[in-house]
């Protein structure tokens, strides 16, 4: 009886060690990311009718999706975060012709200023 214990232990951990092997050879987990409670409001109140699987446009949504960026890669995460900071500084988002129709998504100086702060923060925190 112990002998037969001691065979199916012995599976059950080169099972486990075979599953470890594995999983760990896949691409690597995506880094800690996190929207903060002002970026995530801020994200659906102005960008979120663009650029979400619900958006309106399908070029805003083959550019950005924001529920994507979560399940990227560290890397992959890092890029978005140095275009979301370019996009923030130019002034390009929301796009001019959506302004004007609705001028009320435009981002406010304390805007840009909380989602580069944040996107700064989050960049070294993938980057890691």
């Amino acid at each position: 009886m112990n002998k037969k214990l001691s065979i199916i232990l012995s599976l059950a951990l080169v099972f486990f060690l075979f599953q470890s092997s594995v999983s760990s050879a896949k691409d690597p987990m995506p880094a800690k990311f996190k929207y903060t409670k002002k970026v995530d409001e801020l994200i659906h109140s102005k960008c979120y009718g663009c650029h979400s699987a619900e958006g309106r446009s399908d070029k805003a949504k083959k550019a950005l999706m924001w529920d994507d960026i979560p399940k990227m890669t560290g890397a992959d995460q890092a890029h978005i975060l140095e275009e979301i900071l370019d996009v923030t500084e130019e002034r390009s988002m929301p796009p001019k012709g959506m302004v004007e129709r609705k001028p009320e998504l435009k981002l406010t100086d304390k805007e840009v200023a909380t989602f580069q702060k944040w996107a700064k923060k989050m960049s070294k925190r993938v980057s890691k």
